[in-house]
Parts: C-alpha cells; structure tokens; sequence
C-alpha cells in the first residue's frame, strides 16, 4: 500500500499524499523530528516539471509543519542525472557530485535529510556527504520506503 500511494503521489502528482506521509512519519518520528531542520533531497528539474510540483520539498514543507520543525532547502542537485532503472554501480557514481551546498548552514543545528525510497543509498549518502563537507556534523535521515 505504501509503494501504491508513493508513486500516485509522485507520478500522479496527488500533493495530499504529502499530508498522509507527514502524519504517518510524525507518528513514528515525532519527538525526534521536533526542533530538527528538514531538508529535501532535491529533485531534479525535470521530473518537477513532468510532475508539476517538487515532490520532495511538498513533503518537507509537510513534514516539518506537522512536527515541529522547519523545513530549509540547503543542497541543490547539481545535473540531471536519473536514478531509476540504473543498476547499483551507475547509482553511485551519478550521486558523486550531484548535491552542492546552496545555503548558510547552522553548525549547532540538527538536520534531518528526507528522501522518499531508499534503493542503493547512494542519493543520501551523497547528500550527507556534502552537508558534513561544510561542517555540518548532526545528520539524519527518514525515509518513506526501502527499495525491493
């Protein structure tokens, strides 16, 4: 059910699956995401253009509403590289150098990087990556689901 309402949500672009995720994860995460800074993996530009919306910066925004927190877009995906369909090897490879830093960061915040599938994790580790680069050293992560 939950891989069924992640792809309406994204390729349907049905934004109200963004509230239900955002309820479902505060169950869950709420006291740990309370005060947390919320930053979207980026999406790249064309999938928000194909969907009409940035799927990954709604379900922030979202996220950070429903539990206390506050949602800061502070990397940026750097090419359009597409991760679905590529095997394990070309997924790493793409997710070096695909995050930049576009934003002051706050050295004494928690940020807590949000992303929707999990498949290779190398989206989020590079992501991570790039944050720890700047001196960023509290990063977590949530995510909706995990790859079959």
């Amino acid at each position: 059910m939950l891989k069924d309402l992640i792809n309406i949500y994204k390729y349907k672009s049905v934004r109200a699956c963004a509230e239900t995720f955002a309820y479902l994860l505060r169950e869950k995460y709420g006291l740990f995401l309370d005060g947390k800074i919320v930053v979207p993996l980026p999406t790249i530009s064309k999938h928000i253009r194909e969907r009409g919306f940035d799927h990954m910066a709604l379900l922030a925004k979202r996220i950070a509403y429903v539990c206390g927190g506050k949602c800061e877009k502070v990397l940026k995906r750097v090419g359009n590289t597409v991760q679905v369909g590529a095997d394990e090897m070309a997924r790493k490879k793409q997710a070096l150098g695909a995050y930049s830093v576009t934003n002051r960061v706050n050295f004494d915040a928690q940020y807590v990087l949000i992303d929707d599938v999990w498949t290779t994790g190398s989206s989020m580790m590079a992501a991570c990556s790039e944050l720890q680069k700047t001196g960023v050293e509290k990063i977590s992560v949530v995510l909706l689901a995990k790859s079959e």
